[in-house]
This record gives structure tokens, sequence and C-alpha cells, in this order.
């Protein structure tokens, strides 16, 4: 027959260490903002973007952390700032795209349901489609 002191003195550590361990837990990364933001599931996946003048560029906005950031890929692109763009994260009405130094390249805030617009620049992005 168990103990029944026994027993609650393993529940009451159990108890304490998941307390403990719950001070413990790791901080978010630094490039992802605290509070509300968009879902990341609005804004990750594959964009067209487009400048002011036409020019255009493929951008790709990873749905997964990588080394404490989300990494954004762009191609085929004429836009000399959104080239710089290593990684990005969700705002409150939109998301960011940053540098490698963790700069802000390009902000953009939501303007419809698969569009956004650049706070400045008159930039462009929607969702484009996959082949």
């Amino acid at each position: 027959m168990r103990s029944l002191t026994r027993d609650r003195s393993t529940l009451l550590a159990a108890a304490a260490g998941a307390i403990l361990m719950s001070g413990c837990a790791p901080s978010p990364a630094s490039s992802e903002p605290q509070g509300p933001t968009l879902a990341i599931d609005q804004v990750a996946g594959f964009w067209a973007l487009r400048g002011p003048d036409g020019a255009r560029c493929e951008v790709s906005l990873a749905n997964l952390l990588i080394d404490g950031v989300r990494p954004v890929l762009v191609e085929n692109c004429a836009i000399p700032a959104a080239t710089r763009g290593k990684s990005w994260r969700a705002t409150a009405n939109g998301f960011e795209i940053l540098g490698a130094d963790g700069t802000v390249v390009l902000t953009f805030r939501r303007s419809g349901n698969d569009t956004f617009e650049a706070t400045s620049g008159g930039f462009t992005l929607a969702r484009a489609p996959v082949a």
C-alpha cells in the first residue's frame, strides 16, 4: 500500500517543477513583436510585390521560425529595398520586412483580404498563385 504522504509529496514536487519551468521558458525571438499582431498564416505565403514604376518581385514569407526569425526569400526582383529583406515579422495591421541587421526595410499594412500596401514608397503586395 502506497503512502498518502509520499503521493502528496510527489504531486507537490511535480507542481513546483512545472511552476519553475514556466518561469524559465525562453522569451519570444527578438524579431517577434510583443502584443496583438495579424495571424502568421494571414501573412505567410507567396506574394507578388509591385513598385509604383511597375518593377516587380516574387516574395516568399516563411511560416516558420529558423534561428529565431521568419525568413524571406526574394526572387526575380527589380526592387532594391526588397532585395535587402532577410526576415519578416507580423504587426498589428500588417507586417515588416527586416534586413540582415534587423532594421525595418519595408512596412506593409493590410489593404484587403489578400493585399497589402507599403506605408511609404507606393509598393503593393498581392497574394500570388502558386504554379
